[in-house]
């Protein structure tokens, strides 16, 4: 009888172990995925605010959008930090985060010509919702999008 106790709890133990490697594989999927499709909905709000808007001396026209950063659940992996960089002479504009078990993911934004007021990332370090503000600068002709937390 004892024996048939401990062979159901091994066998439990070795098949709740095969479905964590698993588990935590989409987990870490998901996560990205949502940052992903959000790198995708500032790439829009981007070329709505370029192909709508005109750039003026003065302020020019503004969006805000709302970044969700995950926070780890049952159902979704951690990103410890989201960062938002001006493009380089080498690579465009690009979303990176990084997931809480250390896996650094980028999304390039090719085509988006943003800045930040101080020239370095816009760097989102807390789970949870953040908004930014994309602003239309520059001068007629050489658009630029300027990006900022919005306090």
């Amino acid at each position: 009888m004892i024996y048939r106790v401990v062979l159901a709890v091994v066998l439990a133990t070795a098949l709740v172990a095969a479905t964590l490697g698993p588990i935590d594989d989409a987990r870490r999927q998901r996560a990205s995925a949502m940052v992903s499709d959000q790198a995708s909905e500032i790439e829009r709000v981007a070329d709505t605010l370029l192909e709508t808007d005109d750039p003026l001396d003065g302020p020019g026209a503004r969006r805000v959008v709302t970044l969700r950063v995950p926070t780890r659940t049952w159902t979704s992996g951690g990103v410890e930090r989201v960062s938002l960089r001006p493009p380089t002479d080498q690579t465009p504009a690009r979303l990176s985060w990084l997931l809480t078990d250390g896996q650094p993911r980028t999304r390039q934004l090719p085509g988006v010509p943003l800045r930040t007021p101080d020239g370095g990332p816009v760097v989102l370090r807390r789970g949870g919702r953040h908004r930014l503000v994309l602003s239309l600068d520059g001068r007629p002709g050489v658009p630029v999008l300027t990006v900022r937390r919005l306090k």
